[in-house]
């Protein structure tokens, strides 16, 4: 597991205390890629679905300003979740 990992499930244990928010905050933006989109593991490697959806939902956890909720049992954004008709 890497470095974005462990610190996400350090939040999500109420363990926000043990890391630096800034720091993994500055980490999380500099791994994204500008031109065409997504948040790879760590600045310089190729983007991947899994570390953007683990990107946002951090910057969201450690609530970065912009980020809307993300419902984590179907890790998509909240105000999409209320638009679905569940019957």
């Amino acid at each position: 597991m890497d470095g974005l990992g462990k610190s996400l499930i350090l939040i999500m244990i109420d363990r926000v205390h043990c890391i630096e928010k800034a720091k993994l905050v500055k980490f999380i933006l500099d791994s994204q890629d500008m031109d065409n989109g997504g948040i790879s593991d760590r600045p310089e490697d190729a983007v991947d679905i899994f570390h953007t959806y683990f990107g946002v939902a951090g910057l969201f956890l450690l609530e970065y300003p912009g980020v809307k909720s993300i419902d984590p049992a179907y890790a998509l954004p909240v105000h999409v979740i209320n638009r679905i008709p569940f019957s």
